[in-house]
């Protein structure tokens, strides 16, 4: 937690970029009274810096990447140029000798190609087995050179870490196993910050928020917006007689990818012995991230892991809105928390478990938008791009 706290840096940084609009948190009252809660709420990353990138994920890797290039031109220079600097082509006889990868799902390693090209260094993506052709042409186009490996993810990861030692790369994940405290997983978790200080500053009474679901995969973005609500709930007990009770942090998860409930019932860090063949991209992780996990251990209330049908059923809903709600992007691998909601107004026990009465509030965490739109057709029936167009008509409509 300690070395996580100091994350304003980087969101005040990321609010200064040209690219930067803040993204909107979507009230859904037909949703809402559906699943028999009070008030529902969505965070909306489907349109983070466009479309083509569309994800929480293209915080933290250009992030990271401008941190990483600011210290080498310091190196070289005794200078740290601004990000404004390292836009242009000032210290580019530097930067374009600085090489970034990652293994990825598709959305972290397009982030990162983003930030290289942006920044101007190079890029190298490794993808495993299960990453669809859309999203490794995502990255191509990005300029990033993507090589796939045979195996799992974590496959991926041990290439992509060994050739970063081998070239002395810099290898750019939220993945921590040493508690957050070195520069690049640091780096990346404080820019995911963003997103919760755009949630905190448009939730209209954060203090009757009474549950938060995140997806799972490897926990870093569940454990970065618990802590964040966290503290935030800690400083209105301050001030506030009688205090607030904490919400409920529920993460979900594909249910052939659960090492985060699976860690929980084992008490203590384990490996999904699931397929890692699901819809849910990003989330086809065999392992906890060790910093992670021991913040979820304590912070998470809830571990849930469903069948990829329940996040089809999200995206449907969001799409569709057919209780006459606005119509939203929401990618696999977040949708899945909207379909978990929605599975315990006909589930008794489901909806007992989760604590659910008519005065709930919850906020579910819509990290992706479509990011492989021939994929997401397939599954809402619906292209993104209308999708999109009916949100912009419900909009002009001020509904």
């Amino acid at each position: 937690m300690q070395n996580l706290a100091d994350w304003m840096p980087a969101v005040d940084e990321i609010r200064t970029w040209p690219e930067y609009t803040p993204q909107p948190l979507r009230t859904l009252p037909g949703l809402a009274k559906k699943v028999e809660i009070d008030q529902l709420f969505a965070k909306d990353e489907s349109m983070r810096f466009g479309q083509d990138l569309g994800s929480f994920k293209a915080l933290g890797a250009p992030y990271a990447v401008y941190r990483i290039l600011a210290d080498e031109v310091h190196k070289k220079t005794g200078v740290r140029p601004s990000s404004a600097e390292l836009r242009t082509s000032k210290y580019y006889e530097i930067t374009q000798q600085v090489t970034v990868c990652v293994a990825t799902d598709g959305n972290q390693g397009r982030g990162l190609a983003y930030g290289a090209q942006v920044f101007g260094c190079r890029c190298v993506d490794y993808i495993h087995g299960h990453v669809s052709d859309g999203r490794a042409k995502m990255m191509k186009d990005l300029g990033a050179v993507v090589i796939r490996i045979d195996g799992e993810y974590e496959a991926s990861v041990a290439r992509a870490k060994e050739d970063a030692r081998m070239n002395g790369w810099y290898f750019v994940s939220s993945t921590s196993w040493s508690d957050f405290d070195n520069d690049v997983p640091q780096h990346v978790m404080n820019a995911y910050m963003v997103v919760l200080e755009e949630a905190l500053n448009t939730i209209p009474s954060v203090e009757h928020i009474t549950h938060v679901f995140v997806c799972g995969g490897v926990g870093s973005i569940a454990a970065a917006i618990f802590q964040g609500f966290y503290r935030r709930f800690l400083q209105i007990s301050k001030t506030t007689t009688p205090p607030p009770a904490f919400p409920r942090f529920v993460v979900v998860e594909p249910k052939e990818a659960d090492c985060l409930l699976q860690s929980d019932v084992n008490g203590e860090a384990r490996q999904s012995e699931g397929t890692l063949h699901t819809l849910m991209a990003g989330l086809a992780c065999r392992a906890p991230s060790p910093a992670a996990w021991k913040l979820l251990t304590w912070l998470a209330s809830d571990f849930i892991a469903v069948p990829d049908s329940v996040a089809v059923e999200g995206m449907k809903a969001l799409a569709n809105a057919s209780e006459g709600d606005i119509p939203v992007v929401c990618g696999e691998s977040s949708a899945a928390s909207l379909g978990v909601m929605l599975g315990s107004a006909t589930d008794g026990r489901l909806r007992e478990q989760l604590g659910f009465d008519g005065k709930s509030q919850a906020i579910f965490f819509g990290l992706e938008g479509a990011t492989d739109p021939s994929i997401y057709e397939s599954l809402v029936g619906k292209s993104p791009r209308s999708v999109f167009e009916a949100q912009k008509q419900f909009l002009a409509k001020g509904l």
